[in-house]
């Protein structure tokens, strides 16, 4: 996403902010270790969207039950760009746990939902590179690359 948006020259109004956890399964180190480590600056994260659902074709994105209304409202509104490509949803239900540090400091929390047999693969033998469709890679780079975007460019902040 970070170099599909640099190849377009796109800069926002905002930093995007690109981050891999890691540590998830044992204790979110990862996830806990980035919240301490950028505790002062929290306040100015707007959304933190988490990919963790395999590389599938992309139907949206699901925000966090806590979030506002006026977020709810914004992300249906970008989610419309979307709809070229059926990525348009904003579920109802939405996060995930690496982001979830940050969401319980007040960040508003969502997720890329994906079509596919994600759980036929995780954690096994079988979960590799070679199952990733390109289409459906670039598809998800899309999504997150204009939800990211739009989020980060909005006149006034994502609330």
């Amino acid at each position: 996403v970070a170099r599909l948006l640099k190849v377009l020259k796109l800069r926002p109004r905002r930093t995007i902010r690109a981050v891999l956890f890691t540590n998830e399964e044992n204790g979110l180190r990862g996830a806990n270790a980035y919240r301490d480590a950028h505790k002062a600056e929290v306040a100015n994260h707007l959304l933190a969207i988490e990919s963790d659902s395999g590389v599938f074709r992309p139907t949206g994105f699901g925000l966090a039950a806590g979030a506002p209304p006026q977020a709810r409202a914004d992300l249906r509104e970008i989610a419309r760009l979307l709809a070229g490509i059926r990525a348009d949803r904003i579920d109802a239900d939405g996060g995930g746990a690496d982001i979830g540090p940050l969401m319980r400091e007040g960040v508003i929390g969502a997720s890329l939902d994906v079509d596919g047999p994600y759980f036929n693969y995780h954690h096994t033998r079988a979960d590799t590179v070679d199952k990733v469709d390109p289409q459906e890679l670039a598809a998800c780079v899309a999504a997150m690359a204009v939800m990211a975007y739009v989020v980060a460019d909005m006149p006034p902040r994502l609330r």
